[in-house]
């Protein structure tokens, strides 16, 4: 038992480690919302770019939103609707017709070698007239001052890029713990002072919430240098860094908001492209990786349990500790983003969803032969040559 008692616990001490990055990363987090930026000089012109494909659903509260802000500034909304087959043109041109700073763009055929939305965001760069370019999902609502705020921040700390983490919401229970899972790994992940740190190569989007200077996005390759990158998003945010741009990544709860998958099923099939991040690792050492990273998740809970079968007090109390840790630096990233604790308590079977979900996409990935995203195949090789973000 010795030697299987220090492995345990070797794995409890990596534990500590993440936790500690946890919580050191979330001290590090600004909230847009309790940001007091004084006024810029002059209110720059702003063009929020959404590439929209069946989004009927949300499409009008996101738009109500948006042009509800109150900006004080040139405003222009820039729907992309990409190859939408539901009412969401409809709902799209009914908006145009009664507010001129709506501009509605159709894509009716996509072209070889992009991604869907990608290319839709390029169409709406295409036309954009704003200093600022706000690139926020469809679905995504803003709240009353949020644009304005986020903008003041940025002209007042000379950033050229913020990224926003909405908060999520969901008719799912089970969604809030998949997703506690996911925001204790990004709080693990990603430093916001690595971010802001112009010498750091660590960057961060968001598909919810990322507002770019314009000048700063054309010091880039531009948006086709990542057209067939399926974490377009995290992608920007490090083009536009290497590029020399300034960039600062915040909580966005109070300020952005969208509902996202209403059942486990929607989960699984809306992570399906991110098996591609993976492209370049062969599905068995994926597999192998997680295994260890199961490893890593449940020492806690062996622990306690193997101690407390074995008689072995120091580990028993190890696994007790290092549980109660697990479920705190769970917690709080969750409470930060949704004001939520409870789905924190299920992280046992939040990590064994969340893993199920990224192995199928990369099972998925390897046994297509590449990804099948929103009606349109794009082979493995395909994707390879094009990929920015290597997770692998």
């Amino acid at each position: 038992m010795t030697v299987v008692s220090i492995v345990i616990a070797a794995f409890c001490a990596l534990w500590v480690v993440q936790a500690t990055l946890v919580f050191l990363h979330l001290a590090q987090l600004r909230d847009l919302a309790k940001l007091t930026p004084p006024d810029p000089p002059r209110w720059p012109s702003v063009s929020v770019i959404s590439a929209a494909r069946n989004e009927a659903a949300d499409i009008a509260e996101s738009l109500t939103s948006r042009l509800s802000d109150g900006y004080p500034g040139a405003l222009e909304v820039i729907v992309v609707d990409d190859r939408s087959d539901d009412t969401t043109p409809q709902i799209i041109a009914e908006f145009a017709s009664r507010d001129p700073r709506v501009r509605p763009v159709r894509v009716d055929e996509l072209p070889d070698g992009w991604l869907g939305k990608v290319h839709a965001l390029q169409r709406g760069v295409d036309i954009a007239t704003g200093e600022w370019l706000l690139f926020s999902d469809a679905d995504v609502r803003i709240e009353p001052g949020a644009l304005g705020k986020a903008v003041a921040h940025c002209e007042a700390d000379g950033f050229d890029l913020l990224a926003l983490v909405p908060e999520f919401r969901s008719r799912s229970a089970i969604f809030y713990v998949l997703w506690a899972i996911f925001m204790r790994v990004i709080a693990m992940a990603i430093s916001p002072d690595a971010v802001r740190d112009p010498a750091s190569k660590v960057a961060m989007g968001s598909g919810g919430f990322t507002l770019v200077r314009r000048t700063a996005l054309d010091a880039t390759p531009g948006l086709e240098h990542l057209r067939l990158e399926t974490g377009d998003d995290v992608s920007l945010g490090a083009m536009v860094k290497g590029a020399g741009g300034r960039c600062d990544f915040a909580n966005g709860r109070g300020a952005t908001s969208v509902s996202i998958y209403d059942s486990l099923g929607e989960f699984y099939r809306g992570v399906e492209k991110n098996g591609s991040s993976l492209a370049s690792l062969p599905f068995w050492l994926v597999a192998v990786v997680f295994a260890l990273l199961g490893c890593l998740e449940y020492s806690p809970l062996v622990a306690l349990i193997a101690g407390l079968w074995a008689g072995v007090n120091w580990l028993a109390w190890l696994g007790a500790a290092t549980t109660v840790l697990a479920t705190a630096a769970t917690a709080a990233p969750l409470h930060r983003n949704t004001g939520l604790v409870w789905a924190a308590l299920l992280w046992p079977v939040g990590w064994a969803l969340m893993a199920s979900g990224i192995l199928r996409s990369a099972w998925l990935f390897h046994r297509r032969g590449g990804v099948l995203w929103r009606g349109t195949f794009y082979p493995k090789a395909e994707i390879l040559a094009a990929q920015r973000l290597k997770l692998g």
